[in-house]
């Protein structure tokens, strides 16, 4: 943002105060006000206006050289030159917009990045290539830090630092309001109860997490990638506030983590070995750890995001005994084939993935007349629309029960915890 008119015009149109840009006084105002700044245009647009303050301050003093714009799902992973802050002349003030659908919810950061790694003297280096430049993204994204001056709490999920963005039209998130204003309490220590899993089929071990909202008799809800659904994020203390205000039953909470990237692809790509395990050795330690309270387990509910999407919707194919109620958030529906999920071009052909979950439910290798499925996939999620259609439309035709929301937000936590909580909802509903 090379002039300060434009600087003056991008201001005065959010409704800030454009004079003495960078000064003390200047950074008060806007700390007070908390970022990023939105502007609602129509129930369909806002604009967005997002700060940093670079700690090295102007371009005379710092090494920063630009600072990526990181919205999730928004921003194009695939190009040499995404959407960046522009600092303004002689000051440590950075100046980013975005037109953004009013309805949006989800996460960004910033990725401040030196000369050497700016994209056009990486891309002079190296192959002009799409393997390069997803390269260079992996390597910069490194740098990715949340937003200092926005007011929320800073999303704690396992992708990295990053900030909640709501746009005016967002559709209204129950307990994660109150867990955001500071108004829900943290879950004691000593409610959430570990359990070891050392797995001799699966040759390894994790220590679980077992929470419960209920006493007695109660569905067991397993969370995949449980680290994600940590007592960090909130996401215990929503479980318990919607609990007691009756938006869902009382159940029990089985936090599974995943061990490591390699070992998640396999254990939720359809793994019938870590489902067997689970079912074998996993639930009987759950019951025990829950009898000690006069608990016990009267269903099963699976649920899990993007690769545990899939793994949970497997279990519900697979394990029909255990698995009946399935939410599956974002699932990765064009598994097997990997390559699908790494290039869009390769499902040009808009055709169903030969031995996908979705072709084999159409060739009746499962039943799904069992299952009760919530589903959903965000609007800035791309090709996931085609896989996530395609599996609905295949359960419904074969006679499973499916509920399918499309939501306004993309491939992130941000979606999906209210997409898990609505999920809850509608199978496990509170009762008067």
């Amino acid at each position: 943002m090379s002039d300060k008119t434009e600087l003056y015009t991008l201001l005065d149109r959010i409704g800030i105060a454009h004079h003495q840009a960078g000064s003390q006084a200047w950074w008060e105002v806007i700390q007070r006000s908390g970022t990023p700044f939105i502007k609602s245009i129509n129930e369909s647009t806002s604009l967005v206006l997002f700060i940093w303050q670079d700690p090295q301050g102007n371009e005379h003093t710092s090494t920063t050289a630009s600072v990526l714009l990181d919205v999730n799902s928004l921003t194009d992973h695939h190009s040499w030159y995404p959407k960046c802050l522009h600092r303004v002349p002689e000051t440590d003030v950075w100046l980013g917009q975005l037109e953004v659908d009013s309805r949006w919810r989800g996460s960004y950061s910033f990725i401040p990045i030196k000369q050497h790694q700016l994209p056009e003297v990486a891309r002079e280096s190296q192959l002009d290539s799409r393997e390069s430049q997803r390269k260079w993204w992996m390597e910069v994204a490194g740098n990715q830090i949340a937003d200092d001056l926005n007011l929320l709490p800073t999303l704690v999920s396992g992708w990295g630092m990053s900030s909640p963005l709501h746009l005016p039209y967002a559709e209204k998130e129950e307990g994660w309001k109150e867990w955001e204003q500071g108004r829900l309490k943290a879950i004691p220590v000593d409610q959430v109860h570990t359990v070891d899993w050392a797995e001799e089929m699966l040759e390894n071990q994790r220590t679980c997490w077992l929470f419960s909202t209920a006493i007695g008799d109660a569905p067991l809800v397993i969370l995949l990638d449980g680290q994600k659904w940590s007592a960090a994020s909130g996401t215990l203390s929503v479980l318990q506030y919607l609990t007691e205000t009756k938006a869902i039953a009382p159940a029990h909470y089985l936090l599974i983590p995943s061990i490591d990237g390699k070992t998640r692809w396999k254990e939720l790509g359809c793994d019938h070995s870590f489902w067997q395990a689970m079912v074998n050795n996993l639930f009987p330690l759950v019951q025990i750890q829950l009898s000690n309270s006069s608990r016990s387990i009267s269903s099963y509910v699976v649920a899990g995001q993007s690769l545990g999407g899939l793994s949970a919707l497997y279990a519900g194919l697979v394990f029909p005994d255990y698995f009946s109620k399935v939410i599956s958030l974002s699932g990765s529906f064009w598994w097997p084939e990997e390559e699908r999920m790494r290039d869009s071009r390769a499902n040009e052909s808009n055709d169903i993935v030969v031995n996908s979950l979705a072709d084999q439910i159409l060739q009746n290798r499962f039943g799904v007349a069992h299952l009760k499925v919530f589903m959903t996939v965000g609007v800035g999620e791309g090709d996931m629309h085609f896989y996530n259609d395609v599996m609905c439309n295949a359960i419904k035709q074969r006679g499973g029960v499916v509920h399918y929301d499309k939501v306004y937000g993309g491939h992130d936590w941000l979606s999906w915890r209210s997409s898990l909580i609505d999920g809850l909802r509608h199978l496990i509903p509170a009762t008067s």
